[in-house]
């Protein structure tokens, strides 16, 4: 099987969309992602340059994993299966994805992508996706499918699976992310800000506040207390690039007893805090895992995924733990925000919001932990 990139940043941008009709060629030109005589001849012209046994494709199958062509707004993300006859007159078997959006967001993707892909991650155990090309016209990012499966699906599908060596690999990967030269500013790196976050915090607080004026007051008093904590880190903070997105269905692994890993979607890389992907992962993880891994299991969990990346024998300082909470305490009010527009009446706004300002206490109070406890969340 192959993974691919389908973010929530992407589905929040979509619910957050406002932008103004879309004109009539563009649409067209995006249409044609789906026409695979124009695919099959699109690629046939490219695909030589990227794969030097390639002669010509001769079957072309496509699976729509997400097709929306509104009046203001279009996401498109598709799979082409490819047989192609190779330079030996062989028959080879190559799968494509393409990303397209109508706000040209996914050349930004595919630009992050290409750099981490030259610069370190385009091969050996710790990699990234591999990015082909951008196609103006349709505002599409075309890239190869990587091989295996979210990690997500292996938890799931066996809460008692041994997640330790993969959750090694995910630490080792930030680490060399974070440990990467940006470049000396040609690489135009935006910069990770709580205040510029997706959707826009003025605007969901506002919509919080139509439905429940209780729960917009609570998300604003968070928010406001997040931005505190994040200038009083700042003032010391030494930026690298992050993720920004890091949680495990953008980890892509063919097994658990696996050596290796790929990284997937790259709508969220820029440079800030390295403890963001620490506190976006945890978060995460236990966000998602709590239905299935009991609540010692997923503390245990977390808390070797930063010796991982700290090192056994560190002490971990407390200015990391203090900033790794903040990070937890910003995904759970985001992903907050992301069930409320996508209006998921099984997850509880409440929870999400007390979970956060939790997490917050504990980096207001520089506690050396980064669990809540037994009763960390309803239903665990």
């Amino acid at each position: 099987m192959f993974g691919q990139a389908i973010g929530a940043t992407s589905s929040l941008n979509n619910f957050m969309n406002h932008s103004i009709d879309l004109s009539e060629e563009l649409k067209k030109d995006l249409l044609r992602l789906l026409d695979l005589d124009f695919i099959r001849e699109f690629l046939d012209s490219r695909l030589g340059q990227y794969y030097p046994d390639f002669k010509q494709i001769s079957d072309i199958q496509m699976e729509p994993h997400k097709k929306h062509l509104g009046a203001s707004s279009a996401v498109f993300v598709l799979h082409y299966r490819l047989n192609y006859i190779s330079q030996e007159q062989g028959s080879k078997i190559l799968e494509i994805f393409v990303s397209a959006h109508s706000d040209g967001s996914r050349q930004g993707a595919y630009r992050k992508n290409k750099y981490l892909y030259e610069h370190g991650f385009g091969s050996g155990p710790l990699r990234v996706t591999r990015p082909l090309f951008y196609l103006d016209r349709s505002r599409a990012y075309f890239y190869q499918a990587s091989r295996g499966r979210r990690l997500f699906s292996f938890f799931t599908e066996n809460p008692q699976a041994d997640l330790r060596p993969v959750l090694a690999l995910v630490a080792a990967w930030l680490k060399k992310l974070h440990t990467l030269n940006p470049g000396s500013g040609s690489f135009p790196w935006p910069v990770f800000s709580i205040a510029k976050m997706i959707p826009e915090p003025p605007h969901f607080i506002a919509d919080f506040c139509q439905q429940d004026k209780e729960l917009g007051e609570l998300a604003q008093k968070i928010y406001d207390q997040m931005l505190s904590l994040e200038r009083s880190h700042s003032v010391r903070l030494k930026r690298t690039l992050i993720y920004g997105d890091n949680h495990p269905e953008n980890v892509i692994i063919e097994n658990l007893a696996t050596d290796h890993l790929e990284m997937i979607d790259f709508t969220d890389v820029a440079l800030g805090d390295p403890m963001l992907d620490l506190g976006t992962f945890l978060q995460q993880f236990d966000f998602m895992s709590h239905h299935f891994i009991s609540r010692q299991q997923i503390d245990s969990y977390k808390a070797g995924l930063l010796e991982s990346y700290f090192g056994r024998e560190t002490e971990i300082n407390v200015d990391y733990f203090s900033r790794i909470n903040l990070y937890q305490a910003w995904t759970a009010l985001r992903s907050a925000a992301f069930i409320f527009y996508m209006k998921e009446a099984e997850n509880s706004l409440l929870d999400l919001l007390q979970e956060s300002q939790r997490y917050l206490e504990m980096s207001e109070n520089k506690q050396n932990s980064i669990n809540l406890g037994q009763n960390a969340r309803l239903g665990s």
